[in-house]
Protein backbone atom coordinates (compact mmCIF):
# COMPACT_ATOMS: atom_id res chain seq x y z
CA UNK A 1 0.00 0.00 0.00
CA UNK A 2 3.12 2.42 0.01
CA UNK A 3 3.46 3.22 -3.41
CA UNK A 4 -0.02 4.92 -3.40
CA UNK A 5 -0.06 8.69 -2.66
CA UNK A 6 -0.85 9.33 1.28
CA UNK A 7 -4.77 10.74 0.06
CA UNK A 8 -5.27 7.11 -1.39
CA UNK A 9 -3.24 4.83 1.43
CA UNK A 10 -5.76 6.74 4.21
CA UNK A 11 -8.91 6.04 2.00
CA UNK A 12 -7.84 2.44 1.70
CA UNK A 13 -7.11 2.15 5.43
CA UNK A 14 -10.69 4.04 6.36
CA UNK A 15 -12.49 1.21 3.82
CA UNK A 16 -10.32 -1.70 6.38
CA UNK A 17 -11.40 -0.44 9.06
CA UNK A 18 -15.35 -0.13 7.90
CA UNK A 19 -14.92 -3.48 6.68
CA UNK A 20 -14.46 -4.71 9.71
CA UNK A 21 -16.86 -2.82 12.07
CA UNK A 22 -19.66 -4.29 9.52
CA UNK A 23 -18.41 -7.59 10.01
CA UNK A 24 -18.33 -7.42 13.49
CA UNK A 25 -22.05 -7.22 13.18
CA UNK A 26 -23.22 -9.36 10.62
CA UNK A 27 -23.08 -12.63 12.33
CA UNK A 28 -25.25 -11.07 15.38
CA UNK A 29 -27.56 -8.82 13.23
CA UNK A 30 -30.49 -11.41 13.05
CA UNK A 31 -29.86 -12.66 16.26
CA UNK A 32 -30.26 -9.29 17.95
CA UNK A 33 -33.68 -8.50 15.88
CA UNK A 34 -35.06 -11.41 16.49
CA UNK A 35 -34.27 -10.89 20.54
CA UNK A 36 -35.24 -7.72 20.83
CA UNK A 37 -38.03 -7.26 18.53
CA UNK A 38 -39.29 -10.50 19.08
CA UNK A 39 -39.75 -11.35 15.34
CA UNK A 40 -39.87 -14.71 13.79
CA UNK A 41 -37.79 -15.60 11.02
CA UNK A 42 -39.97 -14.61 7.60
CA UNK A 43 -40.27 -10.84 9.63
CA UNK A 44 -36.98 -10.46 9.89
CA UNK A 45 -36.31 -11.66 6.60
CA UNK A 46 -38.98 -8.62 5.48
CA UNK A 47 -37.33 -6.10 7.33
CA UNK A 48 -33.50 -6.77 6.49
CA UNK A 49 -35.12 -6.83 2.61
CA UNK A 50 -36.59 -3.76 2.77
CA UNK A 51 -33.67 -1.74 4.12
CA UNK A 52 -31.56 -3.35 1.81
CA UNK A 53 -33.71 -2.32 -1.22
CA UNK A 54 -34.72 1.27 0.43
CA UNK A 55 -30.23 1.51 0.86
CA UNK A 56 -29.86 0.28 -2.86
CA UNK A 57 -32.31 2.39 -4.58
CA UNK A 58 -31.03 5.51 -2.29
CA UNK A 59 -27.36 4.65 -3.84
CA UNK A 60 -28.97 6.96 -6.95
CA UNK A 61 -29.12 9.96 -4.81
CA UNK A 62 -26.10 9.37 -2.75
CA UNK A 63 -24.07 8.89 -6.21
CA UNK A 64 -25.62 12.43 -7.45
CA UNK A 65 -23.93 14.21 -3.85
CA UNK A 66 -20.44 12.68 -4.33
CA UNK A 67 -20.98 14.87 -7.91
CA UNK A 68 -22.17 17.54 -6.12
CA UNK A 69 -21.01 18.37 -3.06
CA UNK A 70 -17.91 18.25 -0.48
CA UNK A 71 -16.54 14.93 -0.53
CA UNK A 72 -14.90 15.38 2.77
CA UNK A 73 -18.43 15.93 4.23
CA UNK A 74 -19.86 13.44 2.93
CA UNK A 75 -17.26 10.90 3.95
CA UNK A 76 -17.47 12.04 7.86
CA UNK A 77 -21.08 12.31 7.35
CA UNK A 78 -21.12 8.39 6.45
CA UNK A 79 -19.26 7.92 9.16
CA UNK A 80 -20.86 9.67 11.70
CA UNK A 81 -24.35 7.86 10.80
CA UNK A 82 -22.50 4.65 11.05
CA UNK A 83 -21.26 5.09 14.36
CA UNK A 84 -24.53 6.06 15.44
CA UNK A 85 -26.68 3.60 13.78
CA UNK A 86 -24.68 0.93 15.55
CA UNK A 87 -24.59 2.38 18.81
CA UNK A 88 -28.80 3.11 18.95
CA UNK A 89 -29.22 -0.54 17.21
CA UNK A 90 -28.82 -2.70 20.75
CA UNK A 91 -31.41 -0.08 22.50
CA UNK A 92 -33.98 -0.37 19.86
CA UNK A 93 -37.30 -2.11 21.29
CA UNK A 94 -39.08 -1.26 18.89
CA UNK A 95 -39.63 -2.37 14.91
CA UNK A 96 -39.70 1.36 13.49
CA UNK A 97 -36.96 2.23 15.71
CA UNK A 98 -34.97 -0.30 14.34
CA UNK A 99 -35.51 0.02 10.84
CA UNK A 100 -34.84 4.09 11.01
CA UNK A 101 -31.32 2.72 12.37
CA UNK A 102 -30.84 0.02 9.90
CA UNK A 103 -31.44 2.18 7.22
CA UNK A 104 -29.19 5.07 8.54
CA UNK A 105 -26.14 2.06 8.41
CA UNK A 106 -27.19 0.82 5.25
CA UNK A 107 -27.54 4.25 2.97
CA UNK A 108 -24.06 5.42 4.84
CA UNK A 109 -22.50 2.62 4.05
CA UNK A 110 -23.72 3.20 0.48
CA UNK A 111 -22.65 6.78 0.58
CA UNK A 112 -19.27 6.11 1.66
CA UNK A 113 -18.52 3.25 -0.73
CA UNK A 114 -19.85 5.70 -3.71
CA UNK A 115 -17.57 8.58 -2.28
CA UNK A 116 -14.87 6.25 -1.53
CA UNK A 117 -14.56 4.86 -5.27
CA UNK A 118 -14.96 8.53 -6.59
CA UNK A 119 -11.78 9.47 -5.06
CA UNK A 120 -9.54 6.48 -5.95
CA UNK A 121 -10.63 7.32 -9.42
CA UNK A 122 -9.74 11.23 -8.78
CA UNK A 123 -6.41 10.02 -6.95
CA UNK A 124 -5.09 7.61 -9.37
CA UNK A 125 -3.60 7.73 -13.08
CA UNK A 126 -5.86 4.63 -14.96
CA UNK A 127 -2.80 2.65 -14.68
CA UNK A 128 -2.96 2.51 -11.20
CA UNK A 129 -7.36 2.44 -10.47
CA UNK A 130 -7.14 -1.55 -11.00
CA UNK A 131 -4.52 -2.05 -8.28
CA UNK A 132 -6.69 -0.09 -5.31
CA UNK A 133 -9.69 -1.13 -6.63
CA UNK A 134 -8.36 -5.30 -5.67
CA UNK A 135 -6.59 -4.07 -2.80
CA UNK A 136 -9.44 -2.52 -1.13
CA UNK A 137 -11.73 -5.20 -2.10
CA UNK A 138 -8.61 -7.32 -0.82
CA UNK A 139 -8.72 -5.72 2.56
CA UNK A 140 -12.64 -6.09 3.05
CA UNK A 141 -12.64 -9.55 2.59
CA UNK A 142 -9.85 -9.63 5.51
CA UNK A 143 -11.78 -7.38 7.70
CA UNK A 144 -14.62 -9.92 6.73
CA UNK A 145 -12.06 -12.74 8.17
CA UNK A 146 -11.37 -10.82 11.30
CA UNK A 147 -14.58 -9.56 12.22
CA UNK A 148 -17.19 -12.10 12.89
CA UNK A 149 -14.72 -14.22 14.77
CA UNK A 150 -13.90 -10.56 17.04
CA UNK A 151 -17.70 -9.72 17.19
CA UNK A 152 -18.78 -13.43 18.27
CA UNK A 153 -16.48 -13.23 21.01
CA UNK A 154 -17.80 -9.78 22.21
CA UNK A 155 -21.18 -11.15 22.05
CA UNK A 156 -20.15 -13.96 24.44
CA UNK A 157 -19.67 -11.41 27.46
CA UNK A 158 -23.03 -9.00 26.02
CA UNK A 159 -24.58 -8.28 22.40
CA UNK A 160 -24.36 -4.89 22.67
CA UNK A 161 -20.49 -4.86 22.82
CA UNK A 162 -20.14 -5.74 19.03
CA UNK A 163 -22.13 -3.34 17.80
CA UNK A 164 -20.76 -0.27 20.30
CA UNK A 165 -17.19 -1.39 18.65
CA UNK A 166 -18.16 -1.18 15.55
CA UNK A 167 -19.80 2.14 16.29
CA UNK A 168 -16.23 3.17 17.44
CA UNK A 169 -13.86 2.04 14.80
CA UNK A 170 -16.50 4.47 12.51
CA UNK A 171 -15.67 7.03 14.60
CA UNK A 172 -12.01 6.34 14.99
CA UNK A 173 -12.23 6.68 11.19
CA UNK A 174 -12.80 10.05 11.18
CA UNK A 175 -9.31 11.59 10.96
CA UNK A 176 -8.41 9.19 7.83
CA UNK A 177 -10.49 11.45 5.89
CA UNK A 178 -8.48 14.86 6.70
CA UNK A 179 -6.76 14.40 3.38
CA UNK A 180 -9.74 14.58 1.42
CA UNK A 181 -10.00 18.12 -0.67
CA UNK A 182 -12.38 20.33 0.16
CA UNK A 183 -15.31 20.81 -2.57
CA UNK A 184 -15.68 19.49 -5.96
CA UNK A 185 -13.90 20.78 -8.39
CA UNK A 186 -15.94 18.70 -10.83
CA UNK A 187 -18.92 20.16 -9.71
CA UNK A 188 -18.07 23.83 -9.92
CA UNK A 189 -16.82 22.70 -13.95
CA UNK A 190 -20.50 23.03 -14.60
CA UNK A 191 -23.59 24.34 -13.13
CA UNK A 192 -25.44 21.83 -10.75
CA UNK A 193 -28.81 20.43 -12.32
CA UNK A 194 -31.62 18.77 -10.79
CA UNK A 195 -31.55 15.00 -9.43
CA UNK A 196 -34.25 14.11 -11.69
CA UNK A 197 -32.52 15.63 -14.63
CA UNK A 198 -29.29 13.84 -14.06
CA UNK A 199 -31.74 10.20 -14.00
CA UNK A 200 -32.70 11.17 -17.36
CA UNK A 201 -29.25 11.10 -18.34
CA UNK A 202 -28.48 7.97 -16.68
CA UNK A 203 -31.09 6.24 -18.44
CA UNK A 204 -30.33 7.79 -22.11
CA UNK A 205 -26.51 6.01 -21.83
CA UNK A 206 -27.81 2.64 -23.35
CA UNK A 207 -23.90 1.22 -22.56
CA UNK A 208 -24.21 2.36 -18.27
CA UNK A 209 -27.78 0.56 -18.23
CA UNK A 210 -27.17 -2.33 -20.60
CA UNK A 211 -23.79 -2.85 -18.24
CA UNK A 212 -25.70 -2.52 -15.46
CA UNK A 213 -28.14 -5.09 -15.72
CA UNK A 214 -25.35 -7.29 -16.44
CA UNK A 215 -23.89 -7.22 -13.43
CA UNK A 216 -27.30 -7.37 -11.81
CA UNK A 217 -27.40 -10.76 -12.95
CA UNK A 218 -24.08 -11.61 -12.45
CA UNK A 219 -24.74 -10.65 -8.73
CA UNK A 220 -27.61 -12.97 -7.91
CA UNK A 221 -24.64 -15.40 -8.93
CA UNK A 222 -21.64 -14.15 -6.75
CA UNK A 223 -23.43 -11.80 -4.07
CA UNK A 224 -24.95 -14.60 -2.01
CA UNK A 225 -23.33 -17.41 -3.01
CA UNK A 226 -23.50 -18.93 0.65
CA UNK A 227 -27.45 -18.17 1.15
CA UNK A 228 -28.33 -20.30 -2.50
CA UNK A 229 -25.56 -23.18 -1.61
CA UNK A 230 -27.02 -23.83 1.42
CA UNK A 231 -30.71 -24.01 0.73
CA UNK A 232 -29.27 -26.36 -2.11
CA UNK A 233 -27.01 -28.32 0.09
CA UNK A 234 -30.16 -28.85 2.55
CA UNK A 235 -32.19 -31.02 -0.16
CA UNK A 236 -29.54 -33.91 0.38
CA UNK A 237 -27.62 -33.06 3.53
CA UNK A 238 -28.26 -33.11 7.09
CA UNK A 239 -27.46 -29.76 8.91
CA UNK A 240 -24.41 -30.60 10.70
CA UNK A 241 -23.20 -32.01 7.35
CA UNK A 242 -24.29 -28.34 5.44
CA UNK A 243 -22.66 -26.80 8.03
CA UNK A 244 -19.14 -28.73 7.61
CA UNK A 245 -19.38 -28.75 3.77
CA UNK A 246 -20.46 -24.06 4.42
CA UNK A 247 -17.53 -23.73 6.39
CA UNK A 248 -15.09 -25.40 4.13
CA UNK A 249 -16.38 -23.51 1.16
CA UNK A 250 -16.29 -19.82 2.75
CA UNK A 251 -13.28 -20.60 4.03
CA UNK A 252 -11.88 -21.74 0.77
CA UNK A 253 -13.68 -18.63 -0.92
CA UNK A 254 -11.82 -16.43 1.68
CA UNK A 255 -8.44 -17.84 1.45
CA UNK A 256 -8.41 -17.40 -2.41
CA UNK A 257 -9.37 -13.89 -2.14
CA UNK A 258 -6.87 -13.22 -0.14
CA UNK A 259 -4.20 -14.86 -1.88
CA UNK A 260 -4.94 -13.98 -5.36
CA UNK A 261 -6.98 -10.78 -5.50
CA UNK A 262 -4.47 -8.41 -5.60
CA UNK A 263 -2.32 -10.10 -7.77
CA UNK A 264 -5.23 -10.58 -10.66
CA UNK A 265 -6.24 -7.22 -9.80
CA UNK A 266 -3.20 -5.64 -11.51
CA UNK A 267 -3.85 -7.53 -14.65
CA UNK A 268 -6.56 -5.40 -15.42
CA UNK A 269 -6.51 -2.29 -17.56
CA UNK A 270 -9.28 -0.34 -19.31
CA UNK A 271 -8.35 -1.61 -22.93
CA UNK A 272 -8.50 -5.52 -21.42
CA UNK A 273 -11.52 -5.11 -19.21
CA UNK A 274 -14.43 -7.11 -21.61
CA UNK A 275 -11.94 -10.08 -22.05
CA UNK A 276 -11.75 -10.77 -18.02
CA UNK A 277 -15.23 -10.15 -17.88
CA UNK A 278 -16.38 -12.54 -20.06
CA UNK A 279 -13.26 -14.87 -18.27
CA UNK A 280 -14.88 -14.29 -15.06
CA UNK A 281 -18.58 -14.88 -16.62
CA UNK A 282 -16.90 -18.38 -17.93
CA UNK A 283 -15.25 -19.30 -14.08
CA UNK A 284 -18.46 -18.30 -12.87
CA UNK A 285 -20.55 -20.99 -15.06
CA UNK A 286 -17.78 -23.57 -14.67
CA UNK A 287 -17.95 -23.52 -10.88
CA UNK A 288 -21.72 -23.79 -10.73
CA UNK A 289 -21.49 -26.89 -13.37
CA UNK A 290 -18.98 -28.55 -11.11
CA UNK A 291 -21.08 -28.05 -7.71
CA UNK A 292 -24.16 -29.16 -10.19
CA UNK A 293 -21.82 -32.41 -10.94
CA UNK A 294 -19.80 -33.26 -8.33
CA UNK A 295 -20.58 -35.10 -5.21
CA UNK A 296 -17.59 -34.53 -2.43
CA UNK A 297 -16.94 -32.23 -0.45
CA UNK A 298 -13.16 -31.84 -1.54
CA UNK A 299 -14.24 -31.63 -5.48
CA UNK A 300 -17.07 -29.12 -4.12
CA UNK A 301 -13.76 -26.96 -2.86
CA UNK A 302 -12.00 -27.24 -5.72
CA UNK A 303 -14.99 -25.51 -7.66
CA UNK A 304 -15.53 -22.85 -4.99
CA UNK A 305 -11.32 -21.74 -6.12
CA UNK A 306 -12.29 -21.48 -9.57
CA UNK A 307 -15.81 -19.90 -9.22
CA UNK A 308 -13.86 -17.68 -6.98
CA UNK A 309 -11.31 -16.44 -9.33
CA UNK A 310 -14.17 -15.24 -11.30
CA UNK A 311 -15.76 -13.11 -8.19
CA UNK A 312 -12.00 -11.63 -7.83
CA UNK A 313 -11.75 -10.86 -11.53
CA UNK A 314 -14.89 -9.69 -11.99
CA UNK A 315 -15.78 -6.93 -9.20
CA UNK A 316 -13.09 -4.73 -9.83
CA UNK A 317 -13.40 -4.90 -13.85
CA UNK A 318 -17.25 -4.08 -13.15
CA UNK A 319 -15.91 -1.16 -10.83
CA UNK A 320 -12.89 -0.15 -13.77
CA UNK A 321 -15.31 -0.49 -16.65
CA UNK A 322 -18.06 1.89 -15.10
CA UNK A 323 -15.02 4.55 -14.35
CA UNK A 324 -14.18 4.31 -17.73
CA UNK A 325 -17.21 5.07 -19.16
CA UNK A 326 -18.34 7.57 -16.81
CA UNK A 327 -17.96 11.23 -17.47
CA UNK A 328 -15.44 13.33 -15.26
CA UNK A 329 -18.25 15.18 -13.60
CA UNK A 330 -20.66 12.34 -12.89
CA UNK A 331 -18.51 9.81 -12.23
CA UNK A 332 -19.96 9.39 -8.59
CA UNK A 333 -23.99 8.66 -10.23
CA UNK A 334 -22.66 6.18 -12.59
CA UNK A 335 -21.52 4.20 -9.33
CA UNK A 336 -24.51 5.22 -8.05
CA UNK A 337 -26.48 3.68 -11.21
CA UNK A 338 -23.98 0.41 -10.95
CA UNK A 339 -24.63 -0.15 -7.58
CA UNK A 340 -28.31 -0.92 -8.52
CA UNK A 341 -26.48 -4.33 -9.28
CA UNK A 342 -26.65 -5.15 -5.55
CA UNK A 343 -30.52 -5.84 -5.73
CA UNK A 344 -29.49 -9.05 -7.59
CA UNK A 345 -27.63 -9.74 -4.34
CA UNK A 346 -30.54 -9.04 -2.37
CA UNK A 347 -33.22 -10.96 -4.23
CA UNK A 348 -30.64 -14.36 -5.01
CA UNK A 349 -32.04 -16.08 -1.56
CA UNK A 350 -35.43 -15.27 -2.62
CA UNK A 351 -34.98 -16.95 -6.41
CA UNK A 352 -32.93 -19.63 -5.20
CA UNK A 353 -36.09 -20.81 -3.18
CA UNK A 354 -38.50 -20.73 -5.49
CA UNK A 355 -35.86 -22.52 -8.39
CA UNK A 356 -36.07 -25.43 -5.46
CA UNK A 357 -39.36 -25.40 -5.20
CA UNK A 358 -40.53 -25.18 -9.00
CA UNK A 359 -37.46 -27.78 -10.27
CA UNK A 360 -35.88 -30.61 -8.13
CA UNK A 361 -32.53 -31.57 -8.22
CA UNK A 362 -29.44 -29.42 -9.45
CA UNK A 363 -31.83 -27.46 -11.80
CA UNK A 364 -31.50 -24.15 -9.37
CA UNK A 365 -27.84 -24.49 -10.01
CA UNK A 366 -27.80 -25.03 -14.12
CA UNK A 367 -30.32 -21.84 -13.92
CA UNK A 368 -28.17 -19.65 -11.96
CA UNK A 369 -25.16 -20.76 -14.95
CA UNK A 370 -27.78 -19.55 -17.77
CA UNK A 371 -28.28 -16.22 -15.18
CA UNK A 372 -23.97 -15.98 -15.69
CA UNK A 373 -23.79 -16.01 -19.03
CA UNK A 374 -26.75 -14.25 -19.68
CA UNK A 375 -25.02 -11.37 -17.58
CA UNK A 376 -22.08 -11.44 -19.61
CA UNK A 377 -24.24 -11.10 -22.84
CA UNK A 378 -25.58 -7.89 -21.37
CA UNK A 379 -22.05 -6.87 -21.13
CA UNK A 380 -20.70 -7.78 -23.92
CA UNK A 381 -24.02 -5.61 -25.75
CA UNK A 382 -22.99 -2.85 -23.47
CA UNK A 383 -19.14 -2.81 -24.59
CA UNK A 384 -20.81 -2.72 -28.39
CA UNK A 385 -22.67 0.43 -27.62
CA UNK A 386 -19.75 2.05 -26.17
CA UNK A 387 -17.87 1.61 -29.36
CA UNK A 388 -20.38 2.24 -31.37
CA UNK A 389 -18.95 5.24 -33.80
CA UNK A 390 -22.12 7.64 -32.15
CA UNK A 391 -21.80 7.25 -28.78
CA UNK A 392 -24.50 7.17 -26.41
CA UNK A 393 -21.65 8.44 -23.94
CA UNK A 394 -22.56 11.45 -22.85
CA UNK A 395 -20.96 14.76 -23.72
CA UNK A 396 -19.45 17.32 -21.24
CA UNK A 397 -22.21 19.82 -22.87
CA UNK A 398 -25.20 18.04 -21.84
CA UNK A 399 -24.18 17.45 -18.30
CA UNK A 400 -23.65 20.86 -17.92
CA UNK A 401 -27.06 21.62 -18.97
Amino acid sequence: MSRFPPLVQQLLLSSFVLSISRALVSPLLVLTLGRQLQLAAQQIGLLLGAVLLAATLGGLYAGYLVDRADRRRLLQAALLAIGVGFALLPACRHTALAAVALLLVELAFVLFGIAIKALLSDSLPPAERSRAFSLRYTLANVGYAIGPLLGSLLAAGQMAWAYWLAGLLALLSLPLTRLVPRGHAAAQASQPQQFAATLQLLRRDHTLVLFTIGSLLACVVHGRFSDYLSLYLLQSHSDAEVLRWMSALITCNAVTVVLCQYWLGRLLRPHNLLRWIMLASVLLAAGLAGFALSPSLWLWCGWMVLFTLGEILLVPAEYLYIDAIAPEQLKGSYYGAQNLAQLGAAGSPVLAGLLLTAMPGSAMLWSMLLLTLLGALFVWQADRAHRRPVSPALTAAEVAR
